[in-house]
């Protein structure tokens, strides 16, 4: 996976992090009145990785760090690890910061073997991007927390750069050791963003582990504020004011070796641009209470950061969605990100990755063209390049199942290209290996896609009717496992109770991510893997839900790959496999 990861290691050389960041910092950090290092002009990338991260501990009043040469070795090598084993499926996740004796490169299976094969006795802890830039990777662990914690703790004062920019492998390794270590140091407490940063980004995307266990990201960019004092902290209250007026916030206290005694604050929402934020955190430290206040002020231009060093310019997303629009990367990552990160285990909303950009015709487009994205389980388009880039519908997901229950692509707000609805499975296998499940063109003299075929509402009762591939619609009693649940006055179709149930838990608007329901649920017999067993389905604008009863708890519903459907329907070839 493409993203910065962090972990620990210490004498027991036990990572207790594995985390993978996709965080959107501004331009660099400017701060009003503590002195600043210069950044390094030169064209060594490590010496200027390392002004950049000591300019930052000199706002807070830390040691500048010392690039050691064991933790430089060691840096190095993992790099050059990575890079002999590149696409080996384990080097993804917690797995990128180990190594397997025999493959080729190994030098240690933990950090901690590593830094003390290249000659360091002291306790360590690893970060690792994949952006192609240590000065990217090393923003965007300030945009997270438990990323962030290891660059601006006090007790950590060497470090070390490994890094690979060859093709399509990038990777940065940057290890920091500390020849000694304490539970305390000086300064006691340790502040990010410290007070008078300025340039501060507004959005955090999360992280794993997760420091905000409620929050639905993204949120407001996040502030901490460490203990290194004796004895023990507790953080009673934070608040958060922007120009002065009260913030809705998440409050926690770190639960990880990394975040322990630390106070984790963010806006529920993100912060709003060229705004002057002011954050208060108060508690009891060694027995005595404390108020610690400070102010940032954000960056003016929410696009400013993605412009920069944010996930267009950097390589951390999929290989398809690097190079897709921010506006479009950040729709996929609101929603996916966490199957992706490995952090939940559920079925994609989108898909792991664009499998295809096609230029494809639009009346209504500039040029009369458009350019859409192709995922697994839908498409995602961009109709007017000159639009809002901030407006929640500048990028829509295509109406794909009315097309192909239509059998017409629309190629204008008005405009239809006849194609014959589509021959293609709704569920399971694809049709050379399931002749007989039903297809969209089975929905298609059933769906509302025509004046006149709203039916009665039928809340409560249950679902029992099946659907053959010629359409006929019959009914079996014995599979009214779920009932209609609501009743859609737009189109005149009821939704199965497993469907709207599962969409209204969702964190995403149904409505964008789904359109309105244009058929009713039907049971239908499908081949999955080869065998035959019952699947509900239900077509709604932009996708078709699915429900397996046999599945395991959290993949029972999921999205149809309605993305590929439309592909080989209307380009008349299986897409790529992904």
């Amino acid at each position: 996976m493409g993203a910065p990861l962090g972990a620990r290691s210490r004498c027991t050389c036990r990572f207790l992090l594995a985390a993978v960041i996709a965080v959107l910092l501004s331009t660099p950090l400017m701060f009003a009145s503590s002195p600043r290092a210069a950044a390094s002009e030169s064209t060594d990338p490590a010496e200027h990785a390392l002004a950049l991260i000591n300019s930052y501990r000199a706002w807070l009043g830390l040691p500048p760090m010392t690039r050691h040469p064991a933790l430089e070795s060691a840096a190095t090598a993992h790099a050059r690890y990575y890079q002999l084993n590149y696409g080996d499926p384990t080097l993804a996740g917690m797995g990128l910061h180990q190594e397997q004796e025999g493959k080729p490169g190994f030098t240690g299976a933990t950090i901690g073997d590593r830094a003390r094969a290249h000659g360091y006795a002291g306790s360590v802890n690893e970060n690792i991007g994949l952006s192609g830039s240590l000065t990217t990777s090393i923003r965007w662990f300030m945009g997270t927390v438990n990323h962030r914690l290891p660059l601006i703790d006090p007790r950590y004062t060497d470090i070390g750069f490994g890094w690979v920019s060859e093709g399509d492998v990038r990777i940065e390794v940057i290890v920091v050791g500390s020849p000694t270590w304490s539970d305390t140091a000086s300064p006691e407490w340790v502040a990010w963003p410290a007070d008078g940063t300025t340039g501060v980004d507004t959005h955090f995307w999360g992280e794993v582990p997760n420091p905000f266990a409620n929050a639905s990201f993204p949120i407001g960019y996040p502030i901490t504020l460490k203990y290194f004092g004796a004895g023990d902290v507790e953080f009673t209250s934070a608040s958060l004011l922007a120009d002065g007026q009260p913030v809705d916030v998440l409050f926690a206290t770190g639960s990880g070796w990394l975040s322990r005694r630390t106070a984790l604050l963010a806006a529920t929402k993100p912060l709003q641009p060229g705004t002057l934020y002011t954050y208060t955190i108060t508690g009891t430290a060694n027995g005595q209470p404390f108020t610690h206040q400070a102010s940032f002020q954000t960056a003016v231009s929410p696009e400013e950061p993605l412009a920069r060093d944010g996930l267009r310019a950097a390589t951390q997303l999929p290989a398809g969605l690097a190079g897709a629009p921010p506006a479009l990367q950040r729709v996929w990552w609101s929603t996916d990100a966490a199957v992706w990160l490995e952090s939940e285990d559920r079925s994609w909303v989108w898909g792991p990755d664009i499998w295809a950009t096609v230029e494809e015709p639009y009346a209504e487009s500039p040029g009369g063209r458009r350019t859409v994205y192709y995922l697994d389980k839908a498409r995602l388009e961009v109709t007017d390049q000159g639009g809002d880039p901030t407006s929640a519908w500048f990028v829509t997901s295509g109406l794909l199942v009315r097309d192909m229950i239509l059998g017409a692509a629309q190629v204008g707000d008005n405009a239809f290209q006849p194609v014959g609805p589509a021959q293609v499975p709704l569920a399971g296998d694809p049709a050379p290996l399931n002749p007989d499940a039903p297809t969209y063109a089975s929905l298609h003299h059933l769906a509302a896609i025509a004046p006149d075929r709203a039916v009665p509402d039928r809340t409560g009762q249950p679902v029992v009717e099946v659907l053959s591939r010629d359409g006929t619609v019959t009914t079996d009693p014995r599979l009214g496992s779920t009932t209609y649940a609501w009743y859609d006055p737009v189109t005149g179709i009821n939704v199965a109770a497993v469907f709207w149930e599962w969409t209204q838990g969702q964190p995403w608007d149904w409505l964008y991510v789904l359109g309105h329901p244009i058929s009713e649920p039907y049971w239908i017999r499908t081949r999955v893997a080869g065998a035959e067993q019952w699947v509900l389905v239900q077509a709604f604008e932009r996708r078709l839900l699915t429900y397996t009863p046999s599945n395991s708890m959290g993949w029972q519903v999921e999205f149809g790959n309605v993305g590929r459907h439309y592909y080989e329907w209307r380009y008349g070839q299986r897409p790529p496999e992904g």
